[in-house]
């Protein structure tokens, strides 16, 4: 006697790839961001994640890069880090913001700023 092999079914659930960014990226309020020099302008930081940031257009185009330096307030920490990692415009959209990777950026500092990210999260949502 033989006997198919029946193949599992399980639910596949579908999520909204905007919505997933959203819980891991913060998004600062107006003039609450706090400043970089790429390519020798002063751009406000509009949003940040451990996987990069954005900001208004400068005059930049796509694929600029450039060495950014950046201190971050954590809440928990005594000793603000400061990160020196590369930045590079991937996009620039229709509301003339540049979305940027970071490049050359530890696992280290990749926790850290999803440290921030979340502290930043827990105070918004005490306040």
């Amino acid at each position: 006697m033989f006997w198919k092999k029946m193949t599992p079914t399980t639910d596949t659930i579908f999520f909204d790839s905007k919505d997933q960014r959203e819980s891991f990226r913060y998004h600062f309020k107006t003039d609450q961001g706090f400043t970089i020099e790429f390519q020798g302008k002063k751009v406000m930081v509009l949003n940040i994640s451990a996987g990069g940031i954005s900001f208004y257009n400068e005059g930049f185009r796509q694929f600029d890069v450039d060495d950014i330096t950046f201190t971050l307030d954590i809440p928990t920490m005594m000793k603000p880090p400061t990160f020196q990692v590369g930045l590079r415009i991937l996009t620039l959209d229709q509301d003339n913001i540049c979305h940027c990777i970071f490049e050359r950026c530890t696992l280290e500092q990749h926790e850290l700023i999803h440290k921030y990210v979340l502290e930043m999260q827990k105070n918004d949502l005490a306040h």
